[in-house]
Parts: structure tokens; C-alpha cells; sequence
């Protein structure tokens, strides 16, 4: 239909617009926060600028809500201001009509956040810390996406993924003899480090010398090094920038492991809830947008207001999120417990200027 193609159009511009001013503005504020760090190893300005350019994804998916109340409150208060609302009522389309055509491209909008929140800020990521740590610490070789290549001495250490608590996954060892010849490699589906020791568990062991190869098979084994545990602080992901399948599988293994996995629980269903707050913003928005008249204010004061709400929500947001976890409620209702009340609210006031 052509009210939604010209809806969608306008809704989109807006928040394109939005993502426009926002990414501009944390990606400066993220540039100066690097500056501490330019100096340290090769790590200069350009690669600062690489690094804040790696997380604008994670940074993308952070403001998406706030992008996306910002935009339609700017692109619909316009229509509304410039009277083109008070046009399609009058012609007998009702408010909850246009607020389906706005929830429509919104929809779209929400899956693209949730596939950027599960594939493509891990990766961006991982990229952007390995990236960094590879400039200051000079000690790490990026093979690919994920892997991290660290050496000590003559041994050579390849780990696919890093998980908190200072756990590692698909571990490969490479270790040389004095003349730079391989002699052996050691693979572990999973190591961690506990009691000042690397403990690697389901080894397979191959000895390389001259008179052929040894391959040997070990449930446990113990090193005293592996890699530097201060790589942990720069190669590590957040619980925030873990996707929503890898949150699950670790909080899964905390739990079967009688180990506290309220953190990772609750930002699994934070992932699960960023999309569906996308759609709340709007929804919030279209109350605000139908009480928009061309006497009602200009932009700036649109601006303001959409601002005010999305600290308003983000403060809230967080309070309850650790409340939760303060008060050992359940993830799942710290979770959904902002958006059930956003989307209450905004349907009332829907109500009322329906």
C-alpha cells in the first residue's frame, strides 16, 4: 500500500538520520578514550581510529532502541507538525492503522538489530580487541577472524575462542626444537586456568622426530604456561558482546557445573529483549508523534523529549537489571520487566488519541 511505502520511507530516514548523529558522537567520545592508550606499543592513531571503526557495530546495536525513538519521533513528528497525520484521519485512516504501517517497518528493523546482535558484533568484537592487543602488547598474531596466536619461546599456542573466567576452547600447541623444527602438538577441546596452572582437559598428543610419528590420547593435562593471563583483559568479551547462542551454551555449562550463571542468563535474555524494545521505542513514540501539532513545538523540543525518554528507559533499564540480579530474581523477568511496561504505557496512550 502507499501509505506504507511512504511510512517505512520516512521512518527510515529518520533513523537514519539518528544513527547518523548518534554513531558520530560515541564514536568521537570512543576515539578520545583510546588516546590513553596511543603510545603503547605501535598502537597510534590510526589504528585508535581502526579500533573505534571495528565497534561501531557493538555500538550500533547498543543505541538501537534510543536510535529508533529518536528517529521516528523526529521523521513522524514532522508529518505531524507539517499537518500530514491530521490529513490521513481525517481521510479515515485511525491512529492504530498508521501505528500498524510504523510497527510494520519496525519489525524489519528489529530482525536486522537481532542479526547484528548475534552475528556480527561478536565477530567485530573479538577483531577490534585482537586488533588492539596485537598493537600494544606485540605479542599476538591474528589468524583469520577468531583465531588468537600467542608464542612464548618456541612454543606456539593457538586458541579459537576465549571465554570468561579465564576459560579457552579448541586449543592447539605447537612446540619447536632449538633448530626451529616441529617436535610435537598438543590439541585440547578446552583448557582453564585454576590454582596458578592451565588445566587442559580431552588431549591429543602427536610427537614428530626422526624415526616418525606418535600419536597418544589423554583425558587431562596440566601446564604451568600457557598464555599470558594479562591478554585475558583485552581479548575477553563482555557478556554484552557475546551473541545469544554462545551466552546460552555458557550459562548452560555454569549451571551444570554448579557455578552462577545469573550474569549470562540475564544477558541472554537481554539479547532476546533488544529487539522487541526496538518495536516498544516506536510504539512509545506514535502517543507522542499523534499529540504533535504544527503550535505544538519545532524540532528541538522533539529532540529533547526523545532524549529524556531514552535516558529515562536506559536508567531504568539498567536498575532493574541489576536489581534483579541484586535480589536473585529471576533473568528472565529483569529482563522483560522495562519492556512489558513500555509496551503497557504506550498502549494506553495509544488509546486515548485513537
Amino acid at each position: 500500500m502507499v501509505l506504507d511505502r511512504y511510512l517505512a520511507k520516512t521512518v527510515l530516514s529518520g533513523c537514519a538520520f539518528a544513527c547518523f548523529i548518534m554513531l558520530s558522537i560515541f564514536a568521537f567520545v570512543d576515539f578520545v578514550a583510546q588516546l590513553n592508550h596511543v603510545g603503547t606499543g605501535d598502537y597510534g592513531n590510526l589504528k585508535a581510529v581502526i579500533f573505534v571503526l571495528l565497534r561501531l557495530p557493538q555500538r550500533l546495536y547498543e543505541l538501537s532502541p534510543s536510535i529508533l525513538l529518536l528517529g521516528s519521533i523526529l521523521s513522524l513528528g514532522a508529518l505531524a507538525a507539517n499537518s500530514e497525520l491530521i490529513v490521513m484521519r481525517a481521510s479515515g485512516i485511525s491512529a492504530m492503522r498508521i501505528t500498524r504501517s510504523v510497527l510494520q517497518i519496525g519489525l524489519l528493523i528489529a530482525i536486522m538489530v537481532a542479526v547484528l546482535g548475534e552475528y556480527v558484533v561478536p565477530s567485530t568484537t573479538r577483531s577490534a580487541k585482537t586488533f588492539r592487543a596485537e598493537a600494544m602488547e606485540k605479542k599476538l598474531i591474528v589468524g583469520g577472524m577468531n583465531d588468537i596466536w600467542a608464542r612464548d619461546g618456541n612454543r606456539y599456542v593457538n586458541v579459537k575462542k576465549i571465554l570468561p573466567n579465564h576459560e579457552l576452547r579448541e586449543i592447539s600447541v605447537y612446540e619447536l626444537d632449538d633448530e626451529r623444527r616441529l617436535g610435537s602438538v598438543i590439541y585440547a577441546e578446552k583448557a582453564q586456568y585454576k590454582d596458578d596452572e592451565w588445566h587442559l582437559d580431552h588431549i591429543k598428543r602427536t610427537e614428530i622426530s626422526v624415526s616418525g610419528v606418535t600419536t597418544a590420547f589423554e583425558e587431562h593435562l596440566i601446564l604451568k604456561r600457557l598464555i599470558l593471563l594479562e591478554l585475558f583483559s583485552v581479548l575477553e568479551l563482555d557478556s554484552k558482546d557475546m551473541s545469544a547462542t554462545e551466552l546460552l551454551t555458557y550459562s548452560k555449562y555454569l549451571q551444570d557445573n554448579n557455578l552462577d550463571s545469573d550474569e549470562y542468563r540475564l544477558a541472554f535474555w537481554i539479547k532476546v529483549f533488544t529487539p522487541l524494545t526496538c518495536l516498544a521505542m516506536l510504539m512509545i513514540a506514535m502517543p507522542i508523534v499523534f499529540s504533535t501539532t504544527p503550535r505544538s513545538g519545532g524540532v528541538g523540543q522533539r529532540i529533547m523529549l526523545a532524549v529524556i525518554i531514552g535516558i529515562v528507559y536506559y536508567v531504568i533499564n539498567r536498575s532493574i537489571n541489576h536489581l534483579g540480579l541484586a535480589l536473585d530474581m529471576s533473568p528472565l523477568l529483569s529482563a522483560a520487566a522495562p519492556f512489558i511496561s513500555v509496551v503497557a504505557i504506550s498502549m494506553y496512550y495509544l488509546k486515548r488519541v485513537s
